[in-house]
């Protein structure tokens, strides 16, 4: 397969290096990625700034690289438009950290393959989940990428759906202690976010460090519940918001 691999959090980031080393044995690999972090940034591009682009040796890699100053959706984009290339798929990730519940709708990681699903091109979305808290610890991204040709070849084979984003998501755990895999549906809990005040400077800006952490899951049959039970997750995913189920509704009540 012809593959384009981008990410959010960076170019030298470790999960999108040992993913698009391990698939460009196999597969025709470009990789196009911000320059420097650019997580939950969501689907924002450049629109009032110049993007830069620039052909990157990096070393290791036997495949095509380059690095953007602009956003995960700028990243698609180039790889699609600028490198004028045709792509069987647009894998973006390995993320550092999951992307699950709503941090679909923050993440830069899932908006990239967004992008691409927008551009009628079958996507995957990527996230291992990691321990933020500890410093100096290494994760395996093996794991996540043993994951990755697995749903690869499954989907090169009978599911290469043109307008849908797989959101794959693993838990930190030993290969051993993976429960299973479970394809299901988002969580919809919401962050309690609280404001922390760290000083007013000479401008009479107050400034804030947020920090926020995920209210409890009430639903056993999503992502976020999976992932916590030590089960690898699988979301498809779509662009379109449009409430369906409303249209009706709204038509009768909205006589403008």
């Amino acid at each position: 397969m012809d593959l384009l691999i981008t990410n959010d959090d960076g170019i030298n980031a470790r999960g999108i290096l040992e993913l698009a080393k391990e698939l460009s044995k196999k597969h025709e690999v470009t990789l196009v990625a911000p320059r420097t972090q650019k997580s939950a940034c969501s689907h924002s591009i450049s629109l009032h700034e110049p993007i830069r682009v620039r052909e990157e040796k990096i070393e290791g890699l036997n495949c095509k690289c380059y690095s953007v100053l602009g956003t995960p959706a700028d990243c698609t984009q180039v790889g699609i438009k600028l490198l004028d290339k045709k792509y069987d798929m647009v894998i973006s990730g390995i993320n550092k950290g999951l992307n699950t519940g709503i941090d679909v709708l923050y993440s830069g990681t899932v908006s990239a393959a967004m992008e691409a699903a927008l551009y009628k091109i079958p996507a995957m979305a990527v996230s291992l989940q990691v321990d933020f808290e500890e410093e100096n610890v290494e994760e395996d991204y093996g794991l996540a990428v043993d994951y990755v040709k697995r749903v690869l070849n499954i989907v090169e084979k009978e599911y290469l759906k043109n307008d849908v984003v797989l959101n794959l998501n693993i838990p930190m755990c030993k290969k051993e202690d993976i429960k299973g895999f479970k394809v299901c549906k988002i969580d919809k809990g919401l962050y309690d976010t609280k404001y922390i005040f760290i000083e007013k400077n000479e401008e009479n800006e107050e400034i804030y460090k947020i920090k926020g952490s995920r209210e409890e899951c009430s639903d056993e049959n999503s992502d976020v519940h999976y992932i916590s039970q030590g089960y690898v997750t699988l979301t498809p995913l779509y662009f379109d918001l449009t409430k369906y189920s409303l249209l009706n509704e709204v038509d009768k009540v909205f006589k403008l």
